[in-house]
């Protein structure tokens, strides 16, 4: 057996992770090998010296740095200051709603407009398809009903592009906010 497959044994063994039947044939093993012998020595020296350095931590550790943080800041708003971006992503929400009823009303069968736009929704389709398939190697469940919800359906995928503009104006939103912390200068002129 390769010598390194022991090293791991051990290493595995420090951690607390290695199999129970696997215990006797290593303590043999060790004991017959001058380097691992060694190496496992320095394993345990390792683990008293870290057991001697162990600092007892208060009980209510925890909860007391959690209580100290200060709060983010958007956890420190009002409901009332949600108001306007959810309003803002609302209003480009029935916006492109109605945009887009227009256009599809004024849409001409077999005519160069519908042809555009065909090959918009097209492209369209595809890239939010591929991106589909890429959340779905990563995320496995959620990629396959993002597919099943968005595939053939031009309605699903302009609530999920609504979805994402309003995600991203939120976003933008909450980057140009106002920094200045409490008690500062600025805001003691006030």
């Amino acid at each position: 057996m390769d010598h390194g497959i022991w090293e791991e044994r051990l290493q595995l063994r420090f951690d607390g992770e290695l199999e129970p039947e696997r215990e006797a044939a290593l303590d043999e093993h060790v004991a017959g090998c001058a380097k691992c012998r060694s190496e496992h020595e320095q394993l345990e020296e390792l683990r008293s010296f870290l057991a001697d350095g162990a600092v007892p931590v208060r009980p209510d550790f925890t909860s007391a740095v959690m209580n100290a943080l200060p709060p983010a800041g958007w956890e420190a708003k009002s409901a009332r200051a949600w108001a306007v971006p959810l309003g803002l992503v609302g209003l480009l929400g029935s916006a492109a709603a109605i945009v887009a009823g227009i256009s599809a009303a004024k849409v001409e069968p077999g005519g160069p407009a519908s042809g555009a736009f065909g090959a918009i929704f097209g492209m369209f389709s595809t890239a939010v398809l591929a991106g589909a398939g890429l959340l779905q190697a990563s995320w496995r469940g959620v990629g396959l009903a993002l597919a099943n919800a968005l595939q053939g359906s031009w309605v699903n995928m302009a609530a999920f592009g609504l979805g994402v503009v309003g995600l991203n104006v939120l976003l933008f939103k909450l980057l140009r906010r106002d920094r200045t912390a409490p008690g500062t200068i600025r805001n003691l002129r006030r």
